[in-house]
């Protein structure tokens, strides 16, 4: 209304609203007057003309009036109505600006009068402002005189009080303070108990209701729970140092569990608990450094970051083999002490009342101290499992983890390790025993606590062995028996290969449970950190074995010989390693050879075997728990040393047929030559079945190794290898060689130091047994013995029928082969009737005694005279066999032709040919034990060894036809060769039954050997 006053006072007349056409449609539009109805969509004609007015709406809406008068419009567009349309607008706004300016005259008084009265209120205001500011001075000058004063005296009152309630409340939060203070303090000092008071007694100081009000104190509050954090932590630290230091402060274990009883239930734990976890983690911690100390960084990384992450089994697995000894030596000796330091805090706990009653302190005051030292005791000696399974985990681990392979770990530093790991269990056992009953059997009652480190010593000791059995396996055969040449060794007659003196352990004995000469028990030792045994640990002097000295493997001194007597142990040795004739056998006595051949039969390789076997044994007595798989090993390379002596001193077809499998289909044809080879490998089988059974099983065995690497590079080849190789042996050179009797003097060294190596083990067989597990040692021995005598006395058989054999049919031994005899001799007139002019093959008989007198010369001085006297009439014995058989092999080669008087020229031929062999001098001495048999009276060839089986075989052809084919049937002894001739000679004139007779002893035969084999 101001506004629209002062705007009315500034117009001078009326009419000058009335110019603007705009405004007074918009005031139309607006604020009609009171006697006026608003305007709205009705039609109304104006004054006299009888126009049609528009709406207001089309003048005051917001639309662009124009466009929409345009889009009303029909297209095309008419000039003319537009125009029209134009005029008629303008008409309304003429008509519409006078309306208003006559409503605006109409009501221009009361506009005037109301400006008045507002420029009359405006006035009245201007002067009520002047009043009031007028008393506001009057008012400002009053209080500065009389009420600011009263004002200023009571401010002052009230800030002195609040300021007395500060300085108390400030007093009160310095005393809080003091307490944080002195709380951190406490625990720089170490003073865990008066820390734990002024931490109870601020904390009940924060709780009250005093100080809950006031914000500034939460920082404390929240300082509360770092503080105890910062108390458990200490006390925990403090824990770690008396659980595994070995300097042990009593008074301050004393204080920590002293402040751990002071403390409530919410905020304190299991001392016990935390002592064994402080032990646990040092045991780790501790492994993982020692094998940080000796292990080696790749060369790819750098020594920092492979120590940063490398894991325990990385670090054993990277760790020179060489180290093994120290490292395992450092280990046990920090485990050791973990050991004594728990033991000593039981001991405390077990003596502090007694401590404390003689340092006259009071023992009956602080019950919850009590307490706790109660439930200490009784959590440490109920950890003690916990502890030792803890420290045999990690030991565990740690000997699993390194690589126990010989040769990289050598013999005397694998057994260094074995004493120390022995050493600790004997620790952790007397650990354990401590905190059990007593018992009349402690050591066997203490074997239950270390189980698992002893299955992985047991488990780590056999890896090792089996490595340094497969090595000693393959240099005995690359080293010795390929390089071996077989000549007897020159040693005295009181020469031992193996003996009890040298089969000691190498480990260090045993602590006595008995003081020395009494049976007063030993007194316990003193477990302590200065007691420990790993503690600045010294590889101990293995004992190793004692070489013979003269007296000992010399012969007899001059003192001990006979009056008159004079024995040269050496009169043969220098001739026995040069392999030619130069000590004529004309000076080759039966005293020299008597006393030479005393001594026993050893070759370089059957030494080294020995050697390799006395190293075996010290093993069974440095490792109980592996004496029984050790010998074992033991059997594994003696049927090896047999199977290489079979290989090297045995014909490639000699040994095929030995080995030959007999389960494959028998011929079927009759007449087949297979049949006869058959029967053939079948007699010879039959001949040593032990032996054959032994090489079968070596042979698989053997086959079935596999060999580590490093053997692999031992042999030259690629891994992985097989034992296949092993099994690869090369017939001896000199088998085929005349001058050497087709190397018969290294065949008989061959088997003859087998048989010396089993006799001396013979010797020491009660120290066998005492290395054996008892409950099955006489068990095994016995197995052992007899099984291995048995195989060597075979194969001293078979190598001495083989050489025998070899010997007379080599053709260019002598002047005539057997071969050659009998095919000579059977091709002579054998039909004749009448011989009383003698024998045809009397010059034939000549030669073959000259060939017999030849080798009696040569056979003794074989290899410069070194093959044993019992053996070389052993060979002539089986010589005279050979030719036996032969001249049975001239008898069948006759054929049909031979009359009966031929067959009994035969015999008296070969009457002669058994005096040649049976009447030679050298042979037949008397001297020595009584002769053994060729083969036992129970063997199933016996008769074959005797000039029986001759005789029999030229009787059956004097027998009945009816009768020959259950004579062939009852004498499967003979070869099939044999009896076809046999059945030929006999049925020669009746095909039909010659062939039924032929088919139904080859059927028979067949059936022998299948329901034999």
């Amino acid at each position: 209304l101001k506004l629209t006053a002062k705007g009315c006072s500034a117009s001078e007349s009326p009419p000058a609203m009335a110019e603007q056409p705009g405004l007074a449609m918009a005031a139309v539009g607006t604020a009609p007057s009171s006697g006026e109805e608003p305007s709205g969509p009705t039609v109304s004609r104006s004054g006299a003309s009888g126009m049609l007015c528009m709406p207001p709406e089309r003048f005051v809406a917001l639309d662009d009036v124009v466009a929409l008068e345009l889009a009303d419009l029909e297209y095309p567009w008419n000039l003319a109505t537009i125009e029209d349309k134009i005029e008629e607008y303008t008409s309304h706004s003429e008509h519409i600006n006078s309306s208003l300016s006559a409503r605006v005259m109409q009501n221009y008084q009361e506009f005037v009068q109301g400006m008045q009265q507002v420029q009359a209120v405006e006035t009245e205001l201007t002067l009520i402002g002047v009043l009031v500011k007028n008393g506001r001075r009057k008012l400002q000058e009053r209080d500065a005189t009389l009420v600011r004063g009263s004002m200023q005296v009571t401010k002052q009152h009230r800030k002195s009080e609040r300021l007395a309630k500060l300085l108390s409340t400030m007093a009160e939060f310095q005393s809080v303070v003091r307490m944080d203070t002195e709380l951190q303090q406490c625990l720089n000092k170490e003073n865990y108990c008066e820390a734990i008071r002024q931490h109870a007694a601020l904390r009940q100081a924060l709780i009250s209701d005093r100080f809950k009000q006031f914000p500034g104190l939460g920082g404390l509050r929240e300082g509360l729970d770092l503080h105890m954090a910062a108390v458990r932590q200490k006390l925990s630290d403090g824990l770690k140092v008396a659980a595994v230091s070995a300097d042990f402060d009593a008074n301050r274990y004393e204080e920590i569990l002293r402040a751990y009883s002071m403390m409530s239930p919410d905020q304190t734990l299991s001392v016990g608990k935390e002592l064994l976890r402080h032990v646990v983690e040092c045991i780790v911690a501790v492994s993982r450094q020692c094998m940080l100390a000796f292990s080696s960084a790749p060369s790819h990384e750098s020594p920092s970051e492979w120590h940063r992450k490398a894991q325990l089994k990385e670090l054993c697995r990277s760790m020179d083999p060489t180290h093994f000894v120290a490292v395992t030596a450092q280990l046990y000796e920090h485990v050791c002490d973990f050991l004594y330091r728990h033991h000593s805090l039981c001991a405390w706990h077990a003596d502090w009342e007694t401590h404390a009653i003689a340092a006259g302190r009071d023992v009956q005051g602080n019950q919850n101290f009590r307490e706790v030292l109660r439930d200490v005791k009784e959590e440490l000696n109920a950890s003690r499992r916990s502890v030792w399974d803890r420290i045999q985990q990690q030991v565990a681990l740690v000997l699993m983890t390194l690589d126990f392979q010989y040769p990289g770990l050598s013999e005397d530093n694998f057994l260094q390790i074995l004493h120390m790991t022995q050493l600790l269990i004997e620790e952790g056992d007397a650990f354990m025993a401590e905190c059990q009953p007593a018992r009349g059997s402690a050591p066997s009652a203490g074997r239950r606590f270390s189980e698992p480190i002893r299955t992985t010593l047991k488990s780590k000791a056999y890896e090792y062995f089996q490595s340094l059995h497969h090595h000693a396996w393959v240099n005995l055969k690359i080293a010795y028996i390929e390089q071996d040449s077989w000549q007897r060794l020159p040693v005295s007659r009181s020469f031992t290969l193996i003996r009890t003196d040298r089969l000691k352990p190498a480990l260090p004995p045993r602590p006595q449970d008995k003081q020395p000469g009494t049976d007063v028990p030993a007194v316990p030792k003193a477990r302590t950190f200065e007691s420990n045994p790993f503690r600045n640990y010294k590889p101990l002097a293995l004992q190793k074995a004692e070489e013979p000295t003269r007296q000992d493997a010399g012969g007899l001194g001059a003192e001990g010989a006979a009056d008159g007597e004079e024995l040269d142990d050496h009169a043969l040795l220098r001739h026995w390693i040069d392999d030619n004739d130069s000590l004529p056998h004309q000076q080759i006595g039966s005293s020299m050879l008597s006393n030479s051949n005393q001594g026993p039969v050893v070759s370089t390789s059957t030494k080294e075997l020995a050697r390799v076997l006395e190293r075996y044994f010290r093993m069974m007595g440095a490792i109980p728990q592996l004496a029984l798989e050790i010998f074992q090993s033991v059997i594994q390379l003696i049927e090896f040393y047999v199977q290489c002596v079979l290989g090297l001193f045995v014909q490639d077809r000699q040994l095929r047929a030995l080995l030959e499998d007999m389960d494959a289909p028998s011929p079927s044809q009759p007449g087949d030559i297979r049949l006869q080879s058959r029967h053939e490998a079948f007699l010879l089988q039959q001949l040593c079945p032990d032996l054959r059974r032994a090489a079968i099983r070596t042979r698989d065995f053997v086959a079935s190794l596999s060999l580590p690497d490093a053997c692999a590079a031992a042999l030259n080849m690629q891994p992985p290898v097989t034992g296949a190789v092993l099994l690869q042996v090369t017939p001896f050179e000199k088998l085929t060689s005349p001058s050497s009797l087709c190397g018969l003097s290294e065949r008989c060294v061959g088997v003859e130091s087998a048989g010396s190596l089993l006799g001396d083990l013979r010797g020491v067989q009660q120290t066998l047994l005492q290395l054996l597990p008892q409950r099955e040692a006489q068990e095994v021995a016995d197995r052992f013995f007899a099984h291995q005598e048995l195989v060597a006395a075979q194969l001293r058989t078979f190598v001495c029928v083989c050489a025998a054999r070899d010997v007379l049919e080599e053709p260019e031994v002598g002047k005539v082969s057997l071969d050659h005899f009998s095919n000579t001799v059977q091709a002579l007139r054998w039909e004749a009737k009448d011989f009383s002019q003698g024998s045809p093959a009397t010059q034939y008989l000549q030669q073959l005694r000259s060939q017999i007198d030849e080798l009696a010369r040569r056979i003794p001085c074989a290899g410069g005279g070194s093959i044993p006297y019992a053996t070389q009439r052993t060979v002539w014995r089986w010589m005279e066999v050979r030719i036996m058989h032969e001249c049975a092999e001239v008898v069948a080669k006759c054929g049909r032709k031979k009359s009966q008087e031929a067959i009994q020229c035969l015999a008296d031929d070969f009457q002669v040919i058994r005096n040649a062999v049976q009447e030679i001098q050298s042979f037949n001495t008397l001297e020595g034990p009584e002769e053994v048999p060729l083969l036992p009276p129970d063997h199933p060839l016996s008769h074959t060894v005797q000039w029986d089986y001759l005789t029999h075989y030229m009787e059956a052809h004097g027998l009945p036809a009816a009768d020959i084919l259950n004579w062939c049937k009852r004498n499967q002894d003979y070869p099939l060769r044999l009896h076809r001739s046999l059945i030929d000679y006999v049925h020669g004139s009746n095909p039909k039954v010659l062939r039924n007779c032929q088919v139904e002893f080859e059927q028979f035969l067949a059936n022998h050997i299948a329901e034999t084999n």
